[in-house]
């Protein structure tokens, strides 16, 4: 079958739209397809560069030639051994990427942002991984093959590692929280949300989410989020999620001996008209979920 560029009588354009459609309902966000450019590629050729991608106003839809060879076959009425994986798979790639382009444009053009687009990519793979099943029958997927034909919704993402971080990330912020073990509606909420924050914002509101963060000064908040985007970074290029999660760890770390030092020195407390020996702090951490939590909808 061709690749490139899909002509709109090619199954894989109303079914991609559909997909876009979904998303766009979920999210009650735009998707920034213009609704014309659906590209296949070549099984051997990567996609669009992740960080190229967070600039772009108009990303094509772009899928390999395998997972769009199943989504014809299906068009066609003639699915062969295989196809239904396949058709899982492409449902989930064009999910994930349709999600990723309902963020708002990464305004900052300077310098290197390759934390950005990681964390980015797992953002959409943890939300298309949560929300699959649930969104399967809005899609022309679902028209295809009936929900209750598909064994398993299992997606690893289109970048595996980075969604693996993001999802260990995600876990160890609510674990900050108070909410041990993160909860499938935490995952879900949170990954949401951070998506509908600028990319080059992300990490500073992942700091935000954090017990005691707005007791730190500005140079104290600079170095906890660099902290927090090196550890991410080097859980992708490692492959191991458990990095993620312990950059969250090193960031509230940074806090703690802040609070206890206002908490300890009362003359700095009255200053600072917040944290008393009272309010529910300790020396290891809160003692109750912030109400931040709460306010975006994230799990108890």
């Amino acid at each position: 079958m061709a690749t490139g560029l899909v002509k709109t009588n090619d199954p894989c354009f109303p079914w991609g739209d559909s997909i876009v459609e979904a998303v766009s309902e979920t999210t009650d966000r735009l998707v920034r397809w213009r609704g014309i450019d659906f590209v296949v590629r070549p099984n051997d050729r990567p996609g669009m560069n992740a960080v190229d991608a967070l600039r772009s106003n108009d990303s094509p839809l772009v899928l390999p030639e395998e997972l769009a060879d199943a989504v014809r076959r299906y068009g066609a009425g003639q699915p062969v051994e295989g196809d239904r994986e396949r058709l899982v798979q492409a449902t989930a790639h064009t999910m994930s990427q349709s999600v990723g382009l309902s963020s708002p444009l990464f305004d900052n053009i300077g310098g290197l942002h390759q934390p950005e687009a990681d964390l980015d990519d797992g953002l959409a793979d943890v939300w298309t991984q949560e929300r699959l099943p649930q969104l399967w029958s809005k899609t022309e997927s679902g028209k295809f093959l009936p929900a209750a034909e598909v064994p398993d919704f299992a997606f690893a993402g289109r970048n595996p590692a980075a969604a693996a971080a993001a999802r260990a990330l995600m876990a160890e912020i609510v674990r900050q929280q108070g909410g041990t073990p993160a909860e499938p509606e935490d995952y879900a909420a949170l990954s949401d949300w951070l998506i509908s924050v600028k990319p080059e914002e992300r990490y500073g509101e992942i700091l935000s989410l954090l017990p005691g963060t707005d007791e730190l000064s500005p140079r104290d908040l600079f170095r906890a989020e660099v902290t927090l985007r090196n550890g991410f970074t080097e859980a992708v290029a490692k492959n191991d999620p458990s990095l993620a999660a312990a950059a969250v760890q090193a960031a509230s770390e940074r806090i703690d001996p802040q609070l206890r030092r206002l908490i300890e020195d009362s003359a700095l407390a009255s200053a600072s008209g917040a944290i008393t020996a009272g309010a529910g702090y300790s020396a290891t951490g809160p003692s109750t979920i912030q109400p931040g939590r709460e306010q975006r909808g994230l799990g108890g």
